[in-house]
Formats: structure tokens, sequence, C-alpha cells
């Protein structure tokens, strides 16, 4: 079967640094990639309200490289959008942005977007990934936009070099919290109750740099507080690419994924992840006995490529297998 052709067409205006601003975006897909240059122009900005509904079309200059016309494609926008690439050139998003994108579930980025306007992410309460083309040493506009998302969110940094742009770097997972504002006195005084180590986790940046550190010191925590299935991914996403994690933190990770570790390995068999599904076993982060079921669950589930691979795994290791012990004195 043929993949269908992606087609995109955008209305966009010159702006006083000679360079475009993208007002609306036209495709037969829901997917808006951005192009870094329009009629040689290079796109700095998407505008306010760029992908929110309810757009209107004004007298602007629209752009493709297709002979498509506009009314055959649809306007991304709203519930129709489902994932934003965005060109190294684009350093600023406009207020609004995203507004209303309820179905928005990824978006990719560089460092050199330094400006988020305001609730750009407002009620995209389905984006779960953020894709940033840099190294998580550099400064970038995580926070800004973390600021702006309560909900549960990871945030995947890439290796920037020109032999491979899609090998990543660091994984960090944000989870969900919730505020809310109590009246404390009648002069309308109101304290506000944050609930949940996802704020805190949001607070882990020193100069717009994420702090890792920083970030795993809130982790015993987050165990009192958060659920199990948050904790494992938590968990994994830091042992699966350890940027700037300590042997001390490695050690309370696997301690908590050979105790917990089999709502992950549900996780990976319903996604059918069989590389991240394999890594658990490869670090020996599951029990013998929670090999065993997830070995059983694959099985149940149908997923012949998973259970065999796993098996494979158990025949190979399983006579030496012995799992990783660490003293808790030691944390």
């Amino acid at each position: 079967m043929l993949e269908q052709e992606h087609i995109c067409r955008f209305l966009w205006e010159k702006t006083s640094d000679k360079s475009a601003k993208i007002l609306r975006v036209f495709s037969n897909l829901p997917v808006a990639v951005i192009p870094a240059q329009i009629d040689g122009y290079p796109v700095k900005e998407l505008g306010n309200y760029c992908f929110a509904p309810s757009g209107q079309i004004t007298e602007h200059a629209i752009t493709t490289k297709t002979p498509v016309p506009v009314s055959a494609l649809t306007e991304l926008c709203g519930n129709y959008l489902n994932a934003v690439y965005l060109p190294e050139s684009v350093e600023k998003i406009g207020d609004y942005t995203f507004y209303n994108c309820r179905n928005l579930t990824e978006i990719t980025l560089s460092d050199r977007l330094y400006s988020v306007g305001s609730d750009a992410f407002m009620n995209c309460h389905h984006m779960r990934r953020i894709h940033l083309k840099c190294s998580p040493s550099k400064k970038n506009c995580l926070r800004q936009i973390l600021s702006q998302i309560s909900w549960d969110v990871e945030a995947v940094f890439y290796k920037h070099t020109s032999s491979d742009s899609s090998q990543k770097e660091a994984v960090v997972f944000f989870p969900e919290y919730y505020e809310s504002y109590d009246e404390i006195a009648p002069a309308h005084v109101f304290g506000r109750s944050i609930i949940g180590e996802g704020f805190r986790a949001r607070q882990c940046f020193q100069d717009d740099i994420l702090d890792f550190p920083q970030y795993d010191k809130i982790f015993p925590k987050a165990c009192v507080e958060e659920s199990g299935q948050t904790l494992c991914q938590m968990a994994f996403d830091r042992l699966r690419y350890p940027y700037q994690m300590s042997e001390a933190d490695g050690f309370r990770y696997t301690d908590y994924l050979v105790k917990h570790g089999l709502s992950l390995c549900r996780q990976f068999i319903s996604n059918k992840n069989l590389d991240d599904l394999l890594f658990l076993f490869q670090e020996k982060l599951l029990s013998p006995q929670n090999i065993q079921q997830a070995i059983s669950l694959a099985a149940q589930a149908g997923w012949s490529e998973g259970s065999a691979a796993m098996l494979r795994w158990k025949q190979l290791h399983m006579q030496t297998f012995s799992e990783k012990r660490y003293q808790l004195d030691d944390f």
C-alpha cells in the first residue's frame, strides 16, 4: 500500500525583520510540517491563534510546492491537528497558538525557539510528548511550555549531530499535578493548594536548562504521593537514558522497578513496544516472577513476536540470572 503524500499550504505574512510569520496551515493530513523558508523568507514565527479553531482567511500570501488548491485541503486547527514539526528557524510561538487543539499529541522543536506566548497550549490535554532537537545542556523553551501544561507529558532530547539527529540523549517524564484555591478569609483571601510532585518536577531548571540531579531528588517524595504507573515511568525514562544520573539515584530507580515493573510490562505489551520491553530484561530490571508473568501476558494478548523474544532471552539468561541487590543504607 502506498503512503499518502503529505501536502501543506500556508497562509503567511512578511514581518518587519524580513521573515515569515505563519498565520494558518492547510493540509491533507492532521500533521503540520512547518518549512524553514517560504519564498526565500525564513520562517521565524507562528502567529497568535495560528492553529486555534474558527480562524478567518484574509488577504495574505498563500504558498505551496504543489498545484493542489486550498479548497481541496483541510484547515489544520482545533481537533483536526495531531502533530506539529517546527524547523530550527522558528523562534517564537504566539499567544493561544494551539488553543483548543484537543487532539494534539506531540510537538517537535529546537533550542532556537525562545519565546512561547501566553496560553499557547491551552486545552491541549492530549499532548503527551515534547521532542527537543537539542542537547539537554543547552538553554531551551521547555520550562516555558511546561508552565502551561499540568498533565502528564514526556520531554525527549535528541543528539543533534550531522550523522544521526534522531538518537535520544535524555527522556524525562513530568507527572500531572492539580492546583486549587480555597477562600481562607472573609476578605476574599485565597490559599493555593498543589497536589502532585509534577509541580515540583517542573521547577527543576537552572537558567532554562533542566537540572537532572534536582529532578532525581524528588523521586523519594514522589513514591509517597504518586501512582505506581507514574513512578515506573519516571524510573524507566531515567534508567533508559541516564543523562547526568548518579549511581545512587540509579540504584533507587532500579530497586523500584525490580519491585513494581510489571505494570510497565503490561503497558509495553499493550503497545507492542519490544525495544523497551527487552531493555527491562537486559538490564535485569524485573524479578524472575515478573519475567514469567510478562511472557504469559504477551501470549494471552496474542503477541507472538514479543512472547517469542522474551522466551529466547529467558532460555539464554535465566540460568545465570540473579536480581541486583543494593544496600538501602547507601541511599
